[in-house]
């Protein structure tokens, strides 16, 4: 298992299971339980939800079935658009705490930027790791703009940005931009399958791009492998999402092999622009209408 640390000195497994839509949007049931389990006895011990994706309560029960000591494991959700600011987000916490029957999360997000309740937002992030309630606090899809207003004010860093991140949607200058400012780089649709609101259909994937496919081939590996492997070697975190107890164990099987420099270059160089998911200079009115449930 590779792992990264971030800037407050937590690790974190490289590779997680992106939990957005098991089974459908917002399954909470014995099927998305299911799926945990298999990918825990695979090896996985990195867990990606949210508390817009309805699903904390399955993951929690996962936990809690699978006997695995908790520090084992490191358990990441997010604070939605309508949970933001002050009380609100403490309370939010609350209940994703209480969902997953957890006594404390590894690392909580603010899941989009909403600038306006930003502040308070944070701040009440920070109320809550200085309460060590949780042990990192990071972003996702924060453009640039967002970190540096987040930067004017915050006591506690971010430690990472979770953004749309593939071979045809490369986001350079933001990475660069966190990189720099030692904020570590998650991949939320690392294979450019698409959104949870619409999938990309498979001729237009990454995956079946012939400078990615040639590359497994020369390695005797799947695309999918390469794609993710390209990330962990350039010290980013990787979220797929799989149900499938093949694929689970394929994307979490990749220490077989290793990129060249000219490989890594190769697939950086198929980036077009291609965002496949919410852009956040226009998602906030489709966001603010989505619940969580209960």
């Amino acid at each position: 298992m590779y792992f990264l640390e971030f800037n407050n000195g937590v690790e974190i497994p490289q590779i997680g299971l992106g939990m957005a839509s098991v089974g459908s949007w917002q399954q909470d049931d014995e099927y998305v339980k299911e799926v945990v389990l298999k990918a825990m006895a695979i090896g996985y011990r990195h867990f990606d939800t949210a508390s817009v994706y309805g699903n904390e309560r399955a993951l929690g029960r996962a936990i809690k079935e699978s006997g695995l000591p908790r520090e084992e494991l490191f358990i990441t959700s997010k604070v939605w658009d309508t949970e933001q600011g002050g009380k609100k987000t403490h309370d939010a916490f609350a209940r994703s705490l209480e969902r997953l029957q957890l006594e404390y999360l590894d690392l909580y997000l603010v899941h989009w930027p909403v600038p306006a309740y930003t502040r308070e937002t944070w701040e009440a992030m920070e109320a809550l790791y200085q309460q060590r309630k949780v042990r990192a606090l990071g972003l996702s899809n924060f453009r640039k703009s967002d970190i540096e207003q987040i930067a004017s004010f915050a006591e506690v860093p971010p430690v990472c940005n979770q953004i749309e991140l593939h071979p045809y949607f490369t986001q350079q200058p933001l990475v660069d931009y966190c990189q720099f400012h030692k904020i570590a780089i998650c991949c939320r649709s690392p294979l450019g399958a698409g959104s949870i609101f619409k999938a990309v259909e498979k001729e237009a994937r990454p995956d079946v791009d012939p400078v990615i496919v040639q590359i497994a081939e020369r390695y005797s590996v799947t695309a999918i492998q390469v794609i993710l492997r390209w990330n962990i070697q350039q010290h980013r975190v990787v979220l797929p999402k799989s149900e499938v107890l093949d694929h689970i164990l394929s994307n979490f099987l990749l220490s077989e092999f290793n990129l060249s420099n000219a490989d890594i270059q190769a697939i950086n160089n198929l980036n077009c622009n291609k965002r496949f998911g919410g852009d956040p200079d226009f998602v906030r009115k489709r966001n603010m209408m989505m619940k969580v449930p209960d």
